[in-house]
């Protein structure tokens, strides 16, 4: 009789998806039309995550956490005349619920986006791959 040892967990990380992760979590979506007031208060609401900008389609153009209210009003932008497109940071990035972790993990490293966004099959916006993911994933791999 053969004894099975401990799991493997590289080889279970390395066939991981992102759907394993709680990428529902920490956001909230807004149309990019809308006043930077409404987007402060929403903000409050989701103190640890972002906002993600939509467009008239549902597609996620940009996002938004507190440090874009904090740059803006560095540089003298009068905020409460804006709407959040005038704020929005559009370096976001697109992955798939089916892609790999790992491979997420080097393209998030490569590139460095300031939000990752999660796409569903048909290219529907269902989720956020939140730093806290980032970390977790981390964890997993044994790179923390």
């Amino acid at each position: 009789m053969t004894e099975k040892g401990p799991k493997d967990e590289t080889s279970t990380f390395q066939n991981m998806s992102i759907r394993e992760f709680d990428i529902t979590d920490e956001f909230t979506a807004l149309q990019k039309t809308t006043p930077c007031v409404d987007l402060a208060k929403k903000l409050l609401e989701v103190p640890r995550g972002a906002i993600f900008l939509i467009d008239e389609n549902g597609i996620p153009v940009g996002a938004v956490t507190a440090r874009e209210f904090l740059i803006a009003t560095a540089k003298g932008v009068e905020v409460l005349d804006k709407t959040a497109e005038d704020l929005m940071n559009t370096n976001i990035m697109e992955i798939g619920v089916d892609d790999n972790v790992s491979e997420v993990l080097l393209m998030i490293s490569k590139y460095a986006p300031y939000a990752v966004v999660v796409k569903d099959n048909e290219g529907n916006f269902v989720g956020y791959f939140s730093p806290k993911d980032y970390h977790e994933a981390l964890q997993k791999t044994g790179v923390l």
